[in-house]
């Protein structure tokens, strides 16, 4: 009978510490969790800014030129109104 007694002991013992290992589990799933969401954030943010760098680049690329080009026309509709100019 005693050793039925401590065979219960150590099961209620071993649940015990298997309950408090899951409670662990659980608490390092949630961190995982939030570091997983923080991460695409992140990048989310990352993939959106170079974004905004590459077509901030293209833009300069391609609207220099076409100012430059019509640099001189609006030069001249400028002078064209000016007063004093009619």
């Amino acid at each position: 009978m005693r050793q039925i007694n401590q065979r219960l002991d150590r099961v209620e013992t071993d649940i015990s510490n298997v309950k408090t290992d899951i409670g662990r589990v659980e608490t390092d799933v949630e961190k995982l969790n939030f570091k997983f969401d923080t991460y695409q954030n992140a990048s989310d943010q990352v993939t959106r800014l170079a974004t905004t760098i590459v077509i901030a680049a293209a833009s300069v690329v391609i609207l220099s030129p076409v100012l430059q080009a019509i640099t001189p026309a609006i030069s001249a509709l400028v002078t064209g109104i000016a007063p004093g100019n009619g």
